[in-house]
């Protein structure tokens, strides 16, 4: 079961990814700008979910083979890890590229958090993200239900603040994105955080 320093680590982890610019945090920018902050705050809703769904993958997959593997579950830990300092060193190392930001037509909200669905799940990185991650918490063995509530609240607890204050902030957050110097120090943060999870 997740501790208190193991949930505080995650909490760190997903805050900095979060903060990150990425496909997204433009979605939502985009319908904040098209939409207004209830839309802003209905994709994000719609992140949130598919968030949760890959979590839940992950824990059900991850569970299964840590069952079947018994102590060979270390290999599938260390890859993980090592995936983790890969995608550190691919954020260290990446173009300081601006996110791009258009506003959209307003839609009903529904749909909003669909399209914040469709983005996450129509990524395949968060399951990886998430199965590299979930071994360096948890004992994959012993893994439950409470595991699971405990990081779908801190996904919730952090991703409706952190995107609240850039939907609050959305034209200074356009400038913001459009600066290589602040998604320099994002990307920076995001691979520092990444390896240090890894390793």
């Amino acid at each position: 079961a997740m501790t208190l320093e193991t949930t505080i680590a995650f909490a760190a982890v997903f805050f900095l990814l979060a903060v990150s610019p990425g496909a997204g945090l433009a979605a939502i920018l985009s319908r904040a700008l098209g939409g207004g902050p209830k839309a802003g705050l209905a994709v994000t809703t719609g992140l949130i979910l598919g968030d949760f769904i890959f979590i839940g993958i992950a824990m059900i997959g991850l569970s299964a083979v840590a069952s079947a593997m018994g102590p060979m579950f270390q290999v599938v830990k260390y890859a993980g890890a090592a995936y983790l300092i890969w995608l550190g060193y691919k954020a260290l190392t990446s173009r300081d590229v601006p996110v791009e930001i258009a506003a959209q037509a307003s839609t009903a909200l529904w749909r909003d958090v669909a399209l914040g669905l469709v983005v996450t799940m129509g990524n395949p990185k968060p399951i990886l993200f998430y199965g590299a991650l979930l071994p360096t918490f948890l004992d994959m063995t012993t893994i439950g239900l409470t595991d699971f509530l405990i990081m779908a609240g801190v996904i919730t607890a952090i991703s409706y603040p952190v995107y609240g204050v850039y939907i609050a902030l959305v034209e200074r957050s356009r400038r913001l994105l459009a600066s290589p110097r602040a998604v320099r120090r994002l990307n920076q943060a995001t691979g520092v955080m990444l390896i240090g999870s890894g390793i």
